[in-house]
């Protein structure tokens, strides 16, 4: 999972952060052909979610404040988690080699931390058979949090590393 290194914006109640979850199907061997339902943690409490982006188009797929279980979102937006499902048939289909990737805005409640432990961030994703039941188990992986810097601070950080490239060049020139 990804989030922007500053919010993206802010509520009256809550910190806006961009979330980007990828998930890498490559090799998938699994009786799944699509993946319907994803979800993360990253605090222990969420006001809510919506979803900028997704496989298919965000269109394809509604977010709710809630966990995942054998039969997808729940909806129960208590647990921090946040969720997306869809019942497009081809919106992130298996066998696929390469990342799908959806991106979220999650409004999270001001005053409270992001997860960055492995053990206490998280997600899963539920993939499904052509009949639309569960294939195998959630997928689940503990993860960290990867700060993304500000495009700003990308920038900065690049004229910076080529000048101390030039200088060393420099330097080795004389």
């Amino acid at each position: 999972m990804l989030y922007d290194s500053e919010p993206v914006g802010s509520t009256a109640t809550s910190t806006i952060w961009e979330i980007t979850l990828r998930i890498d199907t490559t090799g998938y061997t699994g009786s799944g052909v699509r993946i319907d339902d994803v979800a993360f943690k990253i605090s222990p409490n969420l006001e809510g979610v919506t979803l900028l982006d997704a496989p298919g188009g965000a269109d394809n797929w509604t977010a709710l404040s809630g966990g995942i279980n054998a039969g997808g979102c729940q909806g129960n937006g208590a647990n921090g988690f946040a969720c997306a499902t869809s019942d497009s048939t081809s919106a992130a289909t298996l066998p696929f080699a390469g990342i799908y990737e959806w991106v979220f805005n999650a409004f999270v409640p001001i005053g409270t931390s992001l997860e960055l432990d492995p053990f206490d961030a998280s997600l899963k994703a539920r993939c499904v058979t052509a009949n639309g039941c569960k294939a195998g188990d959630l997928v689940f992986e503990g993860s960290t949090l990867q700060v993304v810097p500000e495009p700003g601070t990308a920038l900065l950080l690049a004229f910076g590393l080529a000048g101390l490239v030039r200088a060393g060049s420099s330097r080795r020139a004389a």
